[in-house]
């Protein structure tokens, strides 16, 4: 949860906080106006979690490329300081990569004003949609051996 243009913007990992403890929601609200403190605690295991999910990431991005799949990433423009601009570019990019039939589209993003989320992979598939005779499908890399239900709503929000 983040403050943007002024509004609070919410993401899966938002939603997924809220299922699981409405308290959680709270503090985090509460924290966003200043009327709380974010806990604040350093967790060697979770540093190494997020190091190994981004070498997994980054070696199912090479896997792709080494299968002649043509990858188009969406990269955050840190040029530029305000957040909601950085977004809405983000998404104006992914937006026009899917519309002109990218292969694959590397960390797509969606933001609405209220809601943010990003895809890791966007796979093209040759299914009709609104943008012509293809459609995609979205693929995650997570370090886990079977699916846990936070981590399907996180895909589909």
């Amino acid at each position: 949860m983040q403050l943007i243009d002024g509004q609070p913007v919410y993401s899966a990992t938002d939603l997924v906080g809220y299922l699981e403890c409405e308290h959680l929601t709270q503090v985090e609200r509460a924290a966003l106006h200043g009327l709380a403190q974010r806990p604040q605690r350093e967790d060697i295991e979770i540093d190494l979690i997020a190091k190994r999910g981004y070498a997994h990431e980054q070696r199912y991005l090479a896997n792709l490329r080494g299968a002649g799949r043509q990858v188009t990433e969406i990269v955050k423009d840190d040029t530029l300081t305000d957040r909601g601009t950085q977004l809405r570019q983000a998404e104006t990019e992914t937006i026009a990569a899917m519309q002109r039939g990218a292969d694959v589209i590397f960390q797509a993003t969606f933001f609405d004003g209220t809601w943010i989320g990003y895809a890791d992979f966007l796979l093209r598939v040759p299914a009709p949609s609104d943008l012509g005779e293809w459609s995609y499908e979205v693929a995650d890399t997570k370090l886990a051996r079977s699916p846990k239900a936070s981590a399907i709503l996180q895909m589909c929000s």
